[in-house]
């Protein structure tokens, strides 16, 4: 009962713990927020060839200014899973309106088309946001033969040592 009247006291406090204890489940196996009731995870998301494929697509049937309608235009791969819009959790695509379905790449996006540079091969997501990137890099070409791994990003091995925490 002491607990629940100091909600907002020192490192022991109530509010802390459940704040320790969420963090813990939802860099686990996930679980059920017990303020909201609302499920939560981090999850890993790998760069991959579809991935790629996408990026390369828009880029190349992108308007002179590189904005393109992806939902009118786009081929049955990238509109049978829609999921390229999660490139923007690597700032390489942008949309340019929240749910307009329109989108284009970014300059370093198009950087990492021409092989200029290297990004993180995954994110960690959790509520829409990043909250690390993985250590270990990829280069465009590098996605190609990688597909997604659906028990990949549902596993529980979220390990901060191997990543790096995004800055804010």
């Amino acid at each position: 009962m002491i607990d629940q009247l100091d909600m907002f006291g020192g490192d022991g406090a109530f509010l802390n713990r459940m704040r320790n204890n969420w963090k813990t489940a939802i860099e686990g196996d996930g679980g059920i927020c017990p303020c909201c009731d609302r499920s939560g995870k981090v999850y890993q998301l790998r760069l991959h060839q579809t991935f790629a494929l996408g990026l390369r697509w828009i880029d190349v049937h992108g308007e002179e200014d590189g904005w393109i309608n992806v939902q009118n235009n786009a081929p049955r791969f990238m509109l049978k899973s829609k999921n390229y819009g999660m490139l923007a959790h690597w700032g390489i695509l942008e949309s340019f309106s929240m749910r307009s379905g329109i989108w284009r790449v970014t300059p370093k996006g198009k950087d990492f088309l021409r092989g200029l540079i290297n990004l993180p091969s995954s994110v960690f997501i959790y509520d829409d946001k990043v909250w690390a990137f993985s250590s270990e890099e990829v280069s465009f070409r590098g996605c190609f033969g990688t597909h997604f791994d659906f028990d990949e990003m549902m596993s529980a091995q979220f390990k901060w040592a191997n990543l790096q925490v995004k800055k804010k």
